[in-house]
């Protein structure tokens, strides 16, 4: 009897999965196997590169969304689906999840195996992320561009990663056009990096002119009378008025569509040594979704790889695969423009002229096509 895979999110993890399976997977399956690729959004956000790409005419959009369709032209419809929807419930007893699907109907599929990877979003809902359909996210990613280039000061929150990078791509490009500043919650930018790299971050951010804050947590934060600007209140008793306010911190998993038994306290799917949902065998978790390595773009190659295996072994029926070896490591590349950048392998503080050679450059946008086609992953062959 034919088999069902249902894949709930075309994102980093999600759609290179389905690539894997129907490439390797399923001439495998003398029985029968289909691949069901769920997602509200028709196109694929390349977003590591929207650090940049939000500041007008820096990045095209066509480079930076890719459609999905297309990708998947080359697989016949008996073995593969792209549904254009959102999970909206999971019935893990009789193995079927309920898709609202972006015209407006329902429609509940039987799936044998079903994976999560439907990611996160920011916590501001800032389109720095996808933010659902494809039409919703380039209309908010239009509406942001122009705010960034209509600002004449842009104040930033959060210091982490995403918030350091737009802080530096801005001052980059403007330099002192437009006033920069970034709110840091403790007492250097990039909590959870070697001293060495938060010391580099933010010599660097000096230099291209970013104010630094420090000690600085949001409040509060509303718009002026005139809905102009936004006025920033901070911890330490300061308020500050900006043309664009850009809360850069905190996401949230996409899960709210899971039964609640699945998820921790934070809203992630509670996965085994496996990356199965605990106490399910068909029900598996990718990506932001899970709960088993920090929620950062450089572990996604590793779990695909893994997942890849695991449900060839389930679906095949060869001997199980080993337990899912998360990296234990930081790894990080930052770029700050096209000249300065930095990183962390390890405990090892990367040569900025490194970094912003393999990343700086390009933001690895060169690469986006043949990610989405399936031909490689981010830094590993298909």
């Amino acid at each position: 009897m034919s088999k069902t895979v249902v894949i709930l999110g075309a994102g980093w993890a999600g759609l290179p999965l389905a690539h894997k399976l129907l490439k390797y997977t399923v001439p495998k399956v003398t029985s029968g196997l289909k691949v069901i690729l769920v997602s509200p959004n028709s196109h694929f956000f390349w977003n590591v590169a929207a650090t940049r790409g939000l500041i007008p005419d820096e990045i095209p959009d066509d480079q930076l969304f890719l459609p999905i369709k297309p990708a998947f032209d080359q697989y016949s419809a008996e073995k593969f689906e792209f549904v254009l929807g959102k999970g909206d419930g999971i019935d893990s007893t009789a193995s079927t999840v309920s898709i609202a699907l972006n015209e407006g109907a329902q429609r509940s599929i039987h799936y044998d195996h079903l994976i999560i990877a439907t990611g996160s979003r920011l916590t501001s809902n800032l389109p720095l992320k996808p933010l659902g359909s494809h039409e919703t996210t380039i209309a908010a990613w239009a509406d942001l561009k122009s705010r960034v280039q209509n600002s004449k000061s842009i104040v930033i929150a959060g210091a982490g990663a995403t918030g350091v990078e737009v802080a530096g791509e801005l001052a980059a490009k403007y330099g002192a056009e437009k006033e920069i500043t970034l709110l840091i919650s403790g007492d250097k930018p990039l909590e959870g990096t070697i001293a060495s790299v938060r010391g580099c971050v933010e010599k660097d951010l000096k230099r291209l002119g970013v104010k630094l804050i420090y000690q600085a947590r949001v409040t509060d934060a509303k718009e002026t009378e005139s809905g102009k600007q936004t006025e920033v209140t901070v911890s330490n008793g300061s308020t500050i008025v900006s043309d664009l306010y850009l809360p850069l911190y905190g996401i949230h998993t996409n899960t709210s569509f899971v039964p609640s038994g699945l998820l921790d306290t934070d809203g992630s799917i509670k996965l085994d040594e496996h990356m199965r949902a605990v106490g399910i065998d068909n029900v598996w978790g990718i990506g932001d979704v899970g709960n088993i390595e920090p929620k950062q773009l450089t572990v996604t190659d590793n779990q695909i790889v893994y997942l890849a295996t695991a449900l060839d072994a389930a679906l095949t029926g060869a001997a199980a695969v080993s337990p899912y070896q998360p990296m234990n490591k930081t790894i990080i590349f930052l770029s700050l423009g096209r000249k300065m950048a930095t990183g962390q392998i390890g405990n090892w503080k990367l040569f900025g002229f490194m970094v912003s050679y393999v990343k700086g450059r390009k933001l690895f946008v060169d690469t986006a096509e043949g990610y989405v086609g399936g031909k490689h992953l981010r830094h590993a062959a298909m």
